[in-house]
Formats: C-alpha cells, structure tokens, sequence
C-alpha cells in the first residue's frame, strides 16, 4: 500500500535557472515545450503515486520469493540498475546523475551476513561481482584487473579499515541527454560533471552537499572551487580523462549510425518519419531538413 499522506511535491527550479544539460532533458523527455500546459500538483502526485505503487508491488512479489527459500543457507541480494526520476527536478526515467536517477538499494542477506546491519558506505554496482565470487569462495582473478571491490568486509559491523577508493564514480552517454554525464561522490558531497566536447564547452560542474540538500537544487560549485577541483581529480582517478572518453562516446555515435544508414539505404528517412514524438503533434520526422541537419552532424568533425 501506497501511505498517501507521505507523498510530496519535488522542488522545481524556474527553466531558465536549471543547467543547460537539464533543459535539454526535459525537454526530450516532453516535461517542458512550447505551449506544454504546466504540471499540476495532482499530475505530479499521480506520477508519483504510481512509482511509489510499483515499489510496493515489487515488494510484495520478492517478499513470495523468499517465503520459498531457505533464508538461513540462501545468500540474497536485491538491487537495480538504476533509479526513477518521479518528477524530480521536472524529469521522469533515469538518463541522469541525480540521486532519484541513479542510486539504487542494496539489500544483502545470507551466510556471514550480520541481520538488521546498516551500511552508509558509497558502494557500486561494479563492486557485485568481486563480492559474489568471494561470497562463493572463488578466488579474484589477479589478472583480471577489475574496478570494483569486494564488499565482504562490510557483512559485519565489526571495526573495519575504510575501503579503497572512499569514492564512487558513474557516467551516462546514452539517450536523452545531449552530452556525457559524470559523477564522483564523496561521503555527503556529489559533484556531477559533463562532456564539454563542442558546441557543449560552456556546460559548467554541479556541486551538491547531500545531507544539506537532498534535492540537489542547490549547486554549490562557485563557493567551492577548490573542492571542485579536488572532486575533479577523484573523477579521473576512477575513470580516466572524462573529456576524451565524452569524445570517443561521441565518435562512436556517429559510427554507429553511419552503419545503421548504410544498412537501411534509402529508406532510413521514412523508418525516421515513424519514431516516437512525445510533444505536440503533428510533428513528422525524416524530412529534407531533418535528413540536412543529419547530415550535417555525421560531416562535421570533432574538434
């Protein structure tokens, strides 16, 4: 059950005060258009209502899984890929470095793990696989180079060396969103960082303190420079030179649909014509212009 008198209203910035990054999501995700009809508070809430419904009923279903298994000799774990915008920060779906977008639960349960213990450990979802083959008894292998760590060591509330790295990092290159989006996150501060590969070499870093602002509406990166360079350095330790991969991502977009062109020939236009339009209608795809500015993206270089 849904408990409705704990739903509230996200906090939405004004547009012309959101990032740049964040226009262009609500916008391809039709959460803002010209002649859009403003959000109400109850189509808010109904959004929010069914997400929270979903939770509950995911709930109820794993909750018959474990009735079925054996809890005391079953090693269990519960997590997602990814989160749910629900209306925050004026988006639906994931495609971004939020909290709401991209944190996730990890529920763990089974053989030398402590019952009713909390982790406030930042950890990642590249950390599973070292800590499944540990909790399996299978040796890492040396030569297998892997980022993530083994989480075995947090089974118990038992006093524990803080893990290395003491932060996690994350990226997204994929639709709805105009350029990469990266993430470094460090106890309470989150800095989430962008690919500034032309015409996006404008986009500014977000700074958020998590505890103080758990909205993250409130970007803090012009009072903290000093910081943001610090949370800078971090990004690149755990990922490499954000910018060349922003730009390898972006080549390989135009590779990809030079070969999805060529594998449709002359027919691409009209297989475009038939996508997807979430904002006012009628809108067609595949025409001349459309084919043009196409074209114009997969010729111009990269600088």
């Amino acid at each position: 059950m849904v408990n409705e008198s704990a739903l509230t209203i996200p906090t939405w910035l004004p547009f012309e005060e959101m990032h740049p990054a964040d226009q262009y999501e609500t916008a391809s995700k039709a959460m803002n258009y010209e002649g859009m009809e403003p959000f109400s508070h109850d189509d808010i809430l109904n959004v929010r209502r069914a997400y929270y419904a979903m939770v509950a009923e995911t709930d109820d279903m794993f909750g018959r899984v474990l009735d079925l298994v054996d809890m005391e000799t079953t090693n269990v774990i519960f997590t997602s890929d990814h989160g749910e915008g629900n209306m925050e920060h004026r988006q639906v779906w994931k495609n971004s470095m939020y909290d709401a977008n991209h944190r996730v639960p990890l529920l763990m349960s089974g053989v030398g793990v402590e019952k009713g213990l909390l982790v406030r450990n930042a950890t990642s979802n590249i950390d599973l696989y070292p800590t499944m083959l540990k909790w399996a008894g299978i040796d890492v292998p040396t030569e297998a180079d892997l980022d993530g760590r083994d989480l075995s060591p947090l089974f118990s509330a038992e006093p524990r060396k803080p893990m290395s790295p003491n932060f996690i990092v994350g990226e997204y290159h994929s639709n709805m969103a105009n350029t990469g989006h990266f993430m470094v996150k460090m106890d309470d501060m989150k800095l989430i960082d962008f690919g500034r590969t032309p015409p996006f070499q404008n986009y500014k870093p977000q700074l958020f303190n998590l505890t103080a602002d758990p909205e993250e509406v409130d970007d803090i990166s012009a009072a903290n420079p000093d910081l943001v360079a610090q949370m800078q350095k971090m990004l690149a330790q755990g990922m490499g030179d954000i910018q060349a991969i922003d730009k390898e991502c972006k080549a390989q977009d135009k590779v990809r649909f030079k070969k999805w062109m060529d594998l449709h020939k002359d027919t691409w236009p009209q297989m475009l014509a038939k996508q997807a339009y979430y904002g006012p209608g009628p809108v067609k795809y595949g025409t001349a212009a459309d084919v043009k500015h196409i074209e114009d993206w997969l010729n111009q270089p990269l600088e």
